[in-house]
């Protein structure tokens, strides 16, 4: 079977990827590969149920992609090296815990009830748009309306959609302030911040939107391990227990998926449980397989990369009324052997659909630079207080490569003009809290030195 052997190959290419990378499970390279292995297992595991054989081609589409991300990844690695042997012998370094983001208990309140306002509005506006017997179902009407119609994301008008945006952010804030929590061992704010980061889930799932609320959690994770290595000077952080652990909530979380779906979004699914799983994970690899040997007939749009770069061309679309470049994606649904399979092809389909063998190459190993190098940046952790703002960034782009098995996540959430205002709300929500903290400082300071002049 060419799909087992695929699966050989790039279990064998997480072993190397990890070692080479020192070690590091949380390395872009490593991510971006073990994602395609688990949908390697997938394949395999349901490859009697469709009744597919793998193609050479897909298998050279699959395992070239992968190594020139390893490649790219490692070259970039390499001049990292040099660049911090240089850094090291000028002295130059950062200061102990800098990174660390100010608890404001008062401050983390008002983002809290902000979401909170912000959950709300969006559930009247839902509701009155889509009205339905529930609310999961007005959900359910809503998720469709955005995944298969023009209208469905404008429904949110200024300045609910800004705040909603702002909201988006802050669970990122929220998921670090929780990881700070738990890497320092501190429960101060604690309870808020994980109200915070519950709020901003639930907005996520209220918007029929499961992946980034997801992301939220991922972005936990990933920040915990990066902070707690630099407090344990850089030594790996994730043993045996950890992954044991992880696995078993990985697990727990898929087999709710369908639940989650059908009981909080009002989605409604024909499948049963394993095929409804299949359709997520696995079946990429088969839907790529069939629009290859279709002979990649599509119709010549006439737009530099039409799926690749769609979400970025659909900003541009609705800000300059373009009505040609607004469009939903060329993602037909597919059936193998009677099963469905979803329309989710992996990210190399929208690279072979705009720009064939030679742009998959280049997009990847683009992505790939792109993502070590904000990786490096991030556990480096040496952009003072405004280090964690890198982190979550990183998190961000990780959750987009360990994902790209499945679509493409990081030319369709990353490298788009939307991020750009991602990173300014960021921003914006880094500077406040510096705002309020050093406000809160020099106030405590200024009460201290009134009581020593009253005892004086």
């Amino acid at each position: 079977m060419v799909q087992f052997f695929l699966l050989i190959i790039l279990v064998c290419t997480c072993a190397i990827v990890y070692l080479f990378n020192d070690r590091d499970p949380l390395s872009p390279a490593f991510l971006f590969t073990i994602g395609f292995a688990l949908c390697a297992f997938s394949t395999v595991f349901f490859s009697e149920r469709w009744a597919y054989e793998m193609s050479a081609e897909v298998f050279f589409v699959v395992v070239g992609g992968v190594l020139t991300f390893a490649v790219v990844s490692f070259v970039c690695l390499l001049a990292n090296r040099q660049r911090e042997a240089r850094r090291q012998r000028q002295g130059k370094g950062c200061n102990e815990r800098q990174w660390m983001l100010p608890v404001n208990k008062g401050l983390l309140v008002a983002f809290v009830v902000f979401e909170g306002i912000v959950l709300y509005w969006s559930m009247v506006v839902i509701i009155d748009t889509y009205p339905a017997e529930n609310i999961s179902r007005s959900i359910g009407l809503y998720n469709s309306a955005v995944k298969f119609t023009d209208e469905g994301a404008d429904i949110f008008r200024t300045p609910l959609s800004q705040m909603r945006s702002i909201s988006s952010m802050l669970g990122y804030v929220f998921a670090f302030y929780v990881a700070q929590s738990f890497a320092l061992s501190k429960k101060e704010g604690r309870g808020v911040q994980m109200l915070g980061l519950l709020l901003a889930c639930l907005l996520q799932l209220a918007s029929a939107n499961r992946t980034v609320a997801v992301g939220y959690i991922f972005c936990f994770v990933i920040a915990y391990f990066i902070l707690k290595r630099k407090l344990e000077n850089d030594s790996p952080v994730i043993g045996v227990r950890m992954v044991f652990v992880l696995i078993c909530v990985a697990v727990l979380f898929i087999a709710s998926f369908q639940t989650i779906a059908e009981v909080v979004q009002g989605r409604t699914t024909s499948s049963d449980s394993l095929g409804y799983l299949s359709a997520y994970i696995g079946a990429q690899l088969p839907n790529l397989d069939t629009f290859i040997q279709s002979g990649d007939v599509h119709e010549d749009s006439g737009i530099f990369g039409y799926m690749t770069f769609r979400n970025s061309i659909r900003w541009i679309g609705l800000q300059f009324a373009i009505p040609e470049f607004v469009y939903q994606y060329d993602l037909p649904f597919n059936t193998i052997n009677g099963v469905s399979t979803g329309n989710v092809y992996t990210t190399f389909y929208a690279f072979l659909y705009d720009f064939d063998i030679a742009g998959c190459i280049l997009l990847t190993g683009l992505m790939a630079a792109f993502s070590q190098l904000v990786y490096q940046k991030s556990k480096a952790l040496d952009s003072g207080f405004y280090s964690g703002l890198w982190v979550i960034l990183y998190t961000m782009v990780a959750y987009a490569l360990i994902l790209c098995f499945f679509s493409n996540k990081f030319y369709e959430n990353i490298f788009t003009i939307s991020m750009i205002y991602r990173i300014i709300y960021l921003v914006v929500i880094f500077w406040v809290i510096k705002y309020f903290s050093q406000r809160e400082t020099k106030t405590d300071a200024h009460m201290v030195g009134r009581r020593d002049l009253w005892r004086a």
